[in-house]
């Protein structure tokens, strides 16, 4: 009982003390403050004079002065530098008797107005973004910013109604011309504005969207009718006051609508006063624009129109053009009688109010450190691209178009029009589909029109677009004569501007109306290099497209045109995008610098792929070792993410395991149909018996491999022997500790050779295979030994014999089966066997320096030495990749069989393949996939983070290809760890790959708060 007394007394003394309002208490400060100042002192508090972080000491000096002489209210701040910004704010700080109000117009970030800070998409780009939401969270880290470098109030957000094309001044400073959109995305922006404590300052009431002068050079004129003006350019300044906006910016505008006299609303009591906060019942902050416009300052001399600006409702006047004028005029109005004293007093009151809520709550001098770093937070940066990637609008795709399909069929060019140089656009194509790139600088495009001729679907970067009226938007009749040639391809037309620019292509009326030959038309806003890449990402599904057109181009786009499409392929994106932190992955660079300092490998990359997005895609070291003792000749190269490797036994599932469940689902093959039946030469044989079940399970009986190359040394011709345990005179090269090879020796006769022979033919440089070894090599394969038992163990002749059924049913060899109905269909053009022949030597990686058998170093070349000796193409091993195109496989997987909007193979037969084997005891292994191992006594192939669900495989030149189904999870590790030989085991031994998997679980932990979209395709098994 004494208890629950204790607890009454304590909520009973709880509400005795609750805590203060926070107006309140701003209320009474300002009260208390304004009982001491001077008529002068608030006078001075209702200036924001302009300054400069650009400009010498001097400048900043004369700028101190008029703050102590006057007691200047606060400073608006205009270009420089964050770092001279903060130390010039905390100076002028320390010499105001009164905190001053730090403002500035940072509409899209302030990186607008200064150097190396961030700035967000324009606010036409955002009125294309569908969820509101991200405006909130832009606001708020557009607040950060501000607070950061000391300032308290963004004079944003522009909520004009932007219904005239012409507008010289607003155009992509407006979310649109939507009414409803712009309130309800400039309420979202104010909003996160204030969850961090920064004033916003709605404009430009009472609209500037439907004019056609810039008030910075002239009074323009809104001459629109009441209702039409009540009816849309007043309508989100309505809105907002309602949801208690707290500041607004008068514009410098005649609007005759509301008042007839010729003056501009600054100066207007019937605007301000009457309409604004009479009619509308604004109670909050009024805000003149900058006075020394044009637009004001052509209809009054310096300091008469501060005073008719404050006799007209005006708060606080921002940027007088003469500060001594203004303040001696008004000063003289306030003696004669014009302006009273208790207007002044309430002015000064609500700039104190405002203060206090904004300025006093924080340390009046802002920290100097780190500041490019906290202004450019990676967190921050990651909303950016979220904004820019969910602004892509597709204005017309004609039958589906896009994303694109079926990329086997396609010969794709891409242009970047009106440019001498290739952009990212044309760079993030390439990651997607062989595309040919071209640029068009010059006179009219005839010669590329020739050079498109052999491409049936072309990709045209508009680099010409602009969003200045003044040059018709970047109209370019050279583009429209592109255009109009190209009638008999598929186009797809990329704009990076406003879309205004688009109009004169669509309304064109002659021979050359491109609006039909246009197959899609992609509208990104903005010509920087994030927005470009996510345009590009869109034409092949990387992302979902989502975008609706803020403004209308005519009858045929208006505004809120935007087809939507889906995410069907791979996308990138920044870590934080899907909830993953980056300094987590971080941690990977350390293990893999660590790996090449302790010569564990080369070089190597590593890429992660979250919920169908690549964010982590590094390379590390180079090709090969810089001054190694046995190649000191060999130069050594920078490793490139678009570097080619020999990924050895991936081989398994990269080619033959995705070949094999394709004739599963088209039912030509039966798992556990005795081999025999597909290879009648394996009747009455060890094998006819022998199912694909059991040699993709790694459980058929079948020896790991056969070492043919150690049996054709003809051992007895050689001095000495070929191993010994330890190094002598002649074995001189390491396989291991207690193993050391002679690499003096010929071959035997009739096998392999050094030299060129009769009957031999040439297998790579110097060196060559007699004609009929290959049979010889089948046959010791088909002869081998199976055992009884048939006990897991892994093996490659298993996979070899895989291979042969499947060329025998599909009639093709390995390779052009792949290459037909996998790769060419993904956009894996950088995957393929025999890469010395195929693929692009320069950007091959030399797997190995092989100084014992080959003599050579082997590049593009297999390393696998069955695989090769077979003729390079293996189901065991022989397929080169890069890491790219691996993770188009791996997600292939992931998403169950379908990528790209196409269907592979069927969600049943990639469960049968990616399950657990469950039927054979001790065995961890799925089908032709390797799987986590959870029995503590074995060796487990990958981290213990990874998910039962998981699967993948290794390659012995040091790869690790996984993903895991549970976690949306891709990882991608490649190396050529045997370069210079294959004996040495450092990159094993040190859990190279494990730990990096291990760092990426770490790093992807909760991903709950993850903005990107999901992939529908993307499930757990």
């Amino acid at each position: 009982m004494s208890n629950f007394l204790l607890v009454l007394a304590i909520v009973a003394a709880s509400l005795l003390h609750e805590p203060e309002d926070p107006h309140r208490l701003a209320i009474e400060w300002s009260e208390a403050k304004l009982q001491t100042m001077t008529l002068d002192e608030k006078v001075g508090q209702l200036l924001m004079i302009a300054a400069y972080s650009n400009r010498n000491r001097k400048y900043e000096e004369s700028v101190r002065k008029l703050v102590q002489k006057y007691n200047i209210g606060g400073i608006v701040f205009f270009q420089g530098d964050p770092d001279k910004q903060v130390k010039f704010t905390n100076e002028l700080q320390k010499a105001a008797k009164y905190p001053l109000l730090i403002g500035l117009d940072a509409e899209h970030g302030v990186g607008w107005r200064l150097e190396s800070a961030m700035e967000f998409p324009q606010m036409l780009t955002n009125g294309a973004i569908v969820d509101d939401s991200l405006l909130f969270r832009m606001g708020a880290a557009i607040a950060r910013h501000c607070k950061t470098i000391g300032v308290h109030i963004n004079f944003a957000p522009d909520v004009d109604i932007n219904t005239n094309a012409v507008n010289p001044v607003i155009g992509m400073r407006s979310f649109g011309e939507n009414k409803e959109k712009v309130y309800r995305k400039g309420l979202m922006y104010a909003r996160g504005l204030m969850s961090e404590n920064v004033l916003p300052v709605a404009k430009h009431f009472p609209g500037h969207g439907n004019t056609y002068e810039d008030s910075h050079k002239l009074l323009p004129i809104l001459n629109q009718s009441y209702e039409e003006l009540n009816a849309v350019e007043l309508y989100p300044f309505r809105k907002l006051i309602k949801a208690d906006i707290p500041a607004i910016m008068i514009a410098h505008l005649h609007v005759p609508a509301l008042d007839s006299a010729n003056i501009p609303a600054t100066l207007s009591p019937r605007v301000i006063n009457y309409w604004l906060k009479n009619q509308l019942n604004f109670k909050g902050i009024v805000f003149t624009d900058a006075m020394n416009m044009r637009g004001v300052t052509g209809t009054a001399p310096p300091g008469e129109v501060e005073v008719k600006a404050l006799m007209a409702g005006a708060d606080v006047l921002i940027v007088p053009e003469d500060v001594d004028k203004a303040i001696k005029t008004i000063k003289q109005a306030i003696d004669s009688g014009l302006i009273s004293e208790t207007d002044i007093n309430e002015k000064c009151k609500k700039i104190l109010i405002t203060k206090y809520e904004y300025v006093l709550p924080h340390p009046l001098r802002v920290r100097t450190d780190s500041l490019r770093a906290r202004l450019n937070r990676v967190e921050d940066i990651a909303l950016k691209n979220e904004l820019y990637k969910q602004a892509v609008t597709l204005l017309k795709n004609t039958d589906n178009f896009l994303p694109l399909k079926r990329l086997d069929t396609l010969r794709i060019a891409s242009v970047n029009f009106s440019a001498d140089t290739f952009n990212t656009f044309q760079l993030m194509l390439s990651q997607y589909a062989e595309v040919a790139h071209f640029v068009s600088k010059d006179d009219y495009p005839d010669d590329l029109i020739a050079n498109l001729a052999r491409y049936n679907c072309v990709i045209i970067y508009n680099s010409a677009a602009s969003n200045r009226i003044s040059t018709q938007f970047g109209y370019s009749h050279r583009l429209n004569y592109l255009l109009g040639h190209l009638r008999d391809k598929r186009v797809i037309l990329c704009h990076p501007a406003i879309p205004y620019g688009l109009s004169s292509y669509l309304n064109e009326i002659s021979n050359h109306n491109v609006d039909a030959v246009m197959d899609a038309i992609i509208v990104n806003y903005e010509k920087i290099s994030i927005s470009s890449q996510y345009a590009a990402q869109a034409i092949f599904g990387g992302i979902a497209v989502t975008g609706k057109l803020p403004v209308s181009i005519n009858t045929n786009y208006c505004a809120g045109t935007g087809i939507s499409t889906p995410k069907t392929r791979l996308g990138y994106a920044l870590p934080e995008m899907c909830g993953v932190r980056s300094k987590e992955l971080e941690k990977i660079d350390a293990i893999c610098k660590s790996a090449i300092d302790m010569k564990a490998t080369p070089g190597c990359q590593v890429l992660v792929a979250k919920d169908n997005y690549i964010i982590y895609n590094k390379t590390f070291g180079q090709n090969t070792y810089t001054k190694n003792k046995a190649t000191p000749n060999l130069p050594s190269v920078d490793n490139r993410v678009d570097k080619i490797y020999d990924i050895a036994s991936v081989t398994k599932i990269a080619a033959t395991t995705p070949a094999i469940m394709k004739l599963l689902d088209e039912g030509k093959i039966n798992l556990d149909a005795p081999i025999s039946t597909y290879l009648p030469s394996l009747t009455n044989t060890n094998k006819q018996n022998l199912t694909l079940r059991e040699m993709l399970a790694h459980q058929a009986g079948l020896k790991n491999y056969i070492p043919f190359l150690y049996h054709f040394i003809d051992k007895k011709a050689m001095t000495g022997k070929f191993l010994t345990t330890a190094p002598t005179q002649q074995n001189t090269v390491k396989f291991s500790d207690k193993q050391y090879a002679n690499p003096i020796f010929q071959f035997r006769e009739a096998t392999l050779s050094y030299v060129p022979k009769s009957d031999f033919e040439q297998i790579m440089p110097q060196l060559y295979m007699h004609k009929d070894l290959k049979r010889e090599l089948v046959t010791k394969i088909l002869e081998s030994e199976v055992s009884d038992r048939k006990e897991y163990l892994y093996s490659d002749i298993g996979f070899i014999l895989i291979q042969w059924v499947l060329e025998q049913i599909s009639g093709e060899s390995l390779d052009t089966y792949c290459r037909k109905n996998i790769y060419n269909r993904l956009g894996a053009n950088n995957t393929d066997f025999l890469a010395y022949q195929r693929l692009n030597k320069d950007l091959i990686v030399p797997s190995s320096n092989d100084m014992v058998y080959r003599k050579s170093e082997i590049k593009g070349y297999v390393h696998d030495p069955t695989a090769f000796l077979l003729g390079g193409v293996g189901g065991n091993a022989g397929l080169f990749s890069t890491a790219g195109d691996l993770a188009k496989i791996m997600a292939l997987f992931m998403n169950r069989g379908v990528y790209g909007d196409e269907s592979y193979f069927s969600d049943t037969t990639l469960t049968i393949f990616a399950r657990n084997t469950c039927g054979y005891n001790g065995n961890r292994r799925g089908l032709g996939f390797d799987k986590p191992e959870f029995d503590s006594t074995k060796i487990n192939p990958v981290c213990p983070e990874a998910s039962a669900e998981s699967f993948g495989h290794s390659g012995f030149t040091g790869s690790l290809v996984w993903c895991d189904p549970k976690n949306n999870l891709i990882y991608i590790f490649l190396s050529n760890r045997t370069y210079p030989n294959e004996y040495d085991t450092k990159l094993l031994n040190m859990n190279i790959r494990t730990n990096i998997q291990s760092v990426i679980y770490k790093a992807v932990g909760e991903t709950a708060n993850s903005v990107m979209d999901l992939s529908n395709h993307v499930s757990s098994y």
